[in-house]
C-alpha cells in the first residue's frame, strides 16, 4: 500500500483520479505519465502538495486546488483498489 513519502516510480500502475473544488473538472492522471516531469524519487505526497486544475473558468486559467483526488490502482484496465488521498467520497 502506498504511503505519503512513496516515490511515484513506484506507483506505475496506479492513477490519481482528480476533481477540482472550484470548477468540479474532474481528470484521470496515470501516475506513469507523471514520472519524467517530476521523477521517479519524488515522493507522491510532493506530487499532490503541487496539483492544481488547468481548466478554464470564465475564460481564464481556473489553477485551483483539488477536492478530491483518489489514488486507484489499476490491473489489465480494471480497478483493484481505490484510496482517497484528498477529500472524501
Amino acid at each position: 500500500m502506498p504511503v505519503p513519502a512513496t516515490p511515484i516510480g513506484e506507483l506505475t500502475r496506479w492513477q490519481l483520479d482528480v476533481r477540482c473544488s472550484r470548477c468540479r473538472r474532474h481528470v484521470p492522471l496515470r501516475i506513469q505519465d507523471l514520472v519524467e516531469p517530476y521523477g521517479h524519487k519524488t515522493r507522491i505526497s510532493d506530487v499532490l502538495r503541487r496539483l492544481r486544475c488547468s481548466g478554464l473558468r470564465d475564460g481564464k486559467p481556473c489553477r485551483a486546488r483539488p477536492a478530491q483526488v483518489v489514488l486507484v490502482e489499476i490491473s489489465n484496465q480494471r480497478k483493484i483498489r481505490e484510496i482517497t488521498v484528498i477529500g472524501h467520497r
